[in-house]
């Protein structure tokens, strides 16, 4: 095979490889979350029911996807309740912290979400012994409706949170 003849053939190979891009950042309006945030792949989408704070049934709505070895979601629900949903940001620490080993915290700087103790950013990763892990989380909620943020993976790149999480936007 002459040179350019291999040059012709394993050049559009090559391109191919160094051109997929790992995180394709779009701007994503979930419908019913009342919110807008940046997603680095596309989101895929799912509902499920479960019990709520008074036993009644709530609609749990999700978008996930994952890129560059990380899964990125959002789940958001309409607790129906302003009250209800400091408890319930309260249960989704202590949900992850039970089962991983809780690091650092820090304040949200989301606009527009409710002012509450319980509404914060935190990184967890997996206990000793367990497989590689690290997870972070943060909580909020607007009114009655509660969101979670999650970013997890076996290492995370701390600047794909930062744009995931500043792009957060709860739209007037």
């Amino acid at each position: 095979m002459r040179p350019s003849t291999w040059l012709v053939t394993l050049l559009p190979l090559m391109l191919a490889a160094g051109c997929s891009p790992a995180l394709n950042w779009r701007k994503v309006s979930p419908e019913g979350a009342q919110a807008q945030l940046m997603f680095p792949c596309k989101p895929d989408r799912e509902e499920r029911t479960q019990p709520g704070p008074s036993g009644q049934a709530v609609a749990v709505r999700s978008l996930s996807c994952k890129a560059r070895g990380a899964q990125f979601s959002l789940t958001w629900t309409d607790l129906g309740d302003a009250g209800a949903t400091s408890a319930a940001m309260r249960r989704m620490h202590e949900g992850i912290a039970r089962q991983m080993e809780a690091q650092a915290s820090a304040p949200l700087g989301v606009r527009g979400i409710s002012a509450d103790p319980e509404a914060f950013q935190q990184a967890f990763e997996a206990r000793a012994g367990q497989p590689r892990q690290q997870v972070r989380q943060a909580v909020f909620s607007r009114g009655g409706r509660l969101y979670q943020l999650l970013m997890q993976g076996e290492r995370l790149d701390p600047e794909a949170w930062d744009v995931f999480l500043g792009s957060v936007e709860l739209p007037p």
